[in-house]
């Protein structure tokens, strides 16, 4: 069914005072507001879990920007004033984000954080990021629809959400490859609920059924029992999973036989997925999908220039990963606002939080700009997954969306079409 998250800032924000209070740890903020020549910026990125991969990722996307600009990955300058990096990994969890984005604020004084990249991470970093108006939050990666109709002001997200990038996939997947009747596997927490609810709704709109649905936890390693409960009449399977956990769903249904289609979350069709072991292909190739990531023959001058310097990063994949191409456009955003503003986060941060407001550039996948919840409209791709001349699995784009704007539904759980209303 469809349900607003309940709001936790009022539990997060007595937890800060308390430790204030308690441990006398400074207030949030460097002295990049007060006039200072240091701006004092906090990375949030997963280091540990399915996902520990993205703290690698957040600090290629940071390394191709700050390089064009004459430093690295580890500070440099940008707009007068000297940038100082303090990263802090988590595992993907609430509890996690929550340790790691108060310690970056309030024991580390960073003047901005930047993250983070997993999608409950992301609920609970926009919540504390209402407690504390005096710091400027600019999201990494993190994806469900309601982060940014919380009402934070001082919180902006230059990527889209993860219903918006599943945008027309259900349609094509009904009325194009003929798919009536899909079973959904995911996993259970934010992301997946408003990714695959963004898919479901337009499937079962367009006269489609779900034929049952497995919510999994993250780090699951066995999807035998799953597979074997897969309806026989089932046209295809929605696999929204990420990470470490699809690429073992994609072995194991190579091992266990499925044939039949399966259509990927966005992330279920990643790099960081596809990359890891070539016996995948046959369940793999074929996978239809969406969002931010575009496709093999995408060629702009922008995202070619991206793709070159990301090869030059430690410990890239062989193409940019989702995590890499939304920390990249976030963390450019956030230099390009510094540039617009001339350094200056005096004032609670205005000349700032007006520069990013009104930023409207082209970026690797397309022009970013923001709508009045700071949400960005931006370009988004449907793809396929199809082998390249040397057999590596690749992406295709089908079609290209651009100017795409936020919804205002907040999905949760669902077994069923008539969940979605």
């Amino acid at each position: 069914m469809k349900l607003k998250k309940k709001s936790i800032a009022a539990a997060i924000g007595i937890g800060s005072a308390m430790l204030l209070a308690v441990t006398g740890c400074s207030a949030p903020g460097g002295d990049g507001g007060d006039g200072g020549d240091t701006i004092k910026i906090g990375v949030l990125a997963t280091s540990e879990g399915n996902l520990a991969f993205g703290m690698d990722e957040a600090k290629a996307a940071i390394g191709v920007a700050m390089e064009a600009r004459g430093g690295t990955a580890e500070g440099g300058e940008v707009a007068g004033k000297k940038i100082e990096f303090v990263y802090a990994g988590t595992d993907g969890t609430t509890a996690s984000a929550q340790t790691q984005v108060k310690k970056l604020v309030e024991n580390d004084g960073v003047d901005i954080v930047l993250g983070p990249v997993s999608g409950d991470e992301g609920e609970t970093v926009v919540q504390y990021a209402l407690t504390v108006p005096e710091v400027t939050f600019v999201n990494g990666a993190a994806s469900p629809v309601g982060m940014t109709l919380e009402g934070a002001e001082n919180f902006f997200r230059f990527h889209g959400d993860s219903a918006m990038w599943m945008g027309g996939v259900g349609t094509y997947a009904h009325d194009e490859k003929g798919y009536e009747k899909i079973y959904l596997l995911a996993e259970d927490y934010s992301f997946p609920y408003d990714n695959a609810g963004g898919f479901f709704s337009e499937f079962c709109a367009a006269g489609g059924e779900i034929t049952g649905a497995s919510w999994v936890p993250v780090g699951t390693t066995d999807y035998a029992t799953i597979i074997a409960q897969i309806p026989a009449d089932t046209d295809a399977v929605y696999v929204g999973l990420g990470g470490a956990d699809a690429a073992s769903f994609l072995s194991q249904a190579v091992t266990n036989g499925v044939s039949k289609p399966l259509v990927g979350g966005t992330i279920a069709v990643d790099t960081t997925a596809l990359s890891g072991d070539a016996n995948i292909a046959s369940a793999a190739v074929g996978m239809i999908s969406g969002g931010p990531v575009p496709g093999g023959d995408y060629d702009t001058p922008e995202w070619d220039a991206f793709v070159a310097a990301y090869a030059t990063q430690p410990n890239a994949f062989p193409s940019p990963s989702i995590f890499s191409i939304l920390y990249y456009n976030s963390f450019e955003s956030l230099l390009l606002g510094l540039e617009k503003a001339d350094g200056d986060l005096s004032d609670g941060q205005s000349a700032f939080r007006e520069a990013l407001s009104g930023l409207d550039w082209t970026s690797p996948t397309g022009e970013i700009k923001l709508d009045e919840n700071r949400q960005a409209i931006v370009t988004n791709f449907m793809n396929e997954v199809v082998t390249d001349d040397s057999g590596a699995l690749v992406l295709s784009t089908v079609a290209q969306t651009d100017g795409v704007k936020q919804g205002t539904t907040v999905y949760d759980r669902f077994e069923s079409c008539a969940d979605l209303g």
